[in-house]
């Protein structure tokens, strides 16, 4: 059904296109095309304006606008619930599209970051941080792409905590107003200034800090499951004033974690 209305709508703008094309040199007519795609797409209808981008690529191949917006516009149709068919296919075609602008323009930060989206839905992780960090390159006030490349290396790559906090402070000192995020970029400086003072002093956390560390949390949750709870908040105690500079109980998920087991028990301990 959607390819139909594709052809039919650019069977009936192609005498749109010859027209315009008679009068306006080609990249002219790209740009005209463009807008008017926006303004379908605004509308709702993406189908016409996936019409609309594909005469503005015909008019001007080389114009790398057209092939960002058409990649959009089939991103919104494969997330339209009411899409009718394969819609893996648009997700496809949106793909090459960001693809096919980024050649045109190795500097188009938005193609960067709309192709990533689409990798990291495809568990092409690798790829995905890649395209985010030449999304920051090409536009560096933008907090999204850091907000996104922080979650991908908190969630998907192994021993990038430190990297992943970079992000979510970047993030937040770029204005974004997430909650979580802006918490997260909240406590990666806590421990930055914990990293400081510790360098500061000498007393860095060692290898052997890390695995205690790990060992404590380990005991304590045992103890929890076994319902001893005073035992084990005494070894949470230990593991947060003693082994608290670790990398391990510095992960923003485990430190909110022990933090909020720690306020559950004070505020209902063991009769």
């Amino acid at each position: 059904m959607n390819r139909q209305r594709i052809v039919l709508a650019t069977g009936s703008l192609l005498g749109l296109f010859l027209s315009a094309c008679a009068s306006t040199p080609p990249p002219e007519a790209a740009r005209e095309f463009v807008d008017q795609g926006r303004d379908a797409a605004k509308r709702g209808d993406q189908v016409a304006a996936i019409a609309l981008f594909t005469l503005a690529i015909e008019a001007d191949p080389r114009y790398a606008p057209a092939y960002l917006e058409r990649g959009f516009a089939n991103v919104q149709i494969r997330l339209n619930p009411e899409t009718a068919g394969n819609t893996r296919e648009n997700e496809d075609r949106a793909i090459g599209d960001y693809s096919e602008a980024i050649s045109i323009d190795p500097t188009l930060g938005q193609a960067y970051y709309n192709r990533a989206m689409l990798l990291s839905s495809r568990a092409r992780y690798k790829q995905a941080a890649e395209d985010l960090l030449k999304a920051i390159q090409y536009r560096p006030q933008d907090p999204d792409p850091h907000l996104a490349l922080a979650e991908l290396y908190e969630s998907k790559f192994e021993d990038m905590t430190a990297k992943a906090g970079e992000h979510y402070e970047k993030y937040a000192d770029l204005g974004g107003r997430d909650p979580v995020a802006r918490e997260k970029a909240k406590q990666f400086k806590e421990y930055k200034k914990i990293l400081d003072s510790a360098k500061a002093s000498g007393k860095l956390p060692t290898e052997e800090d890390e695995k205690k560390a790990e060992e404590l949390h380990f005991r304590a949750m045992a103890l929890i499951r076994e319902d001893k709870r005073e035992e084990a908040f005494k070894l949470l105690d230990e593991l947060l004033s003693v082994y608290g500079r670790t990398r391990y109980v510095q992960d923003p998920k485990r430190l909110a974690g022990l933090k909020a087991l720690l306020a559950a028990y004070k505020k209902d301990p063991p009769k």
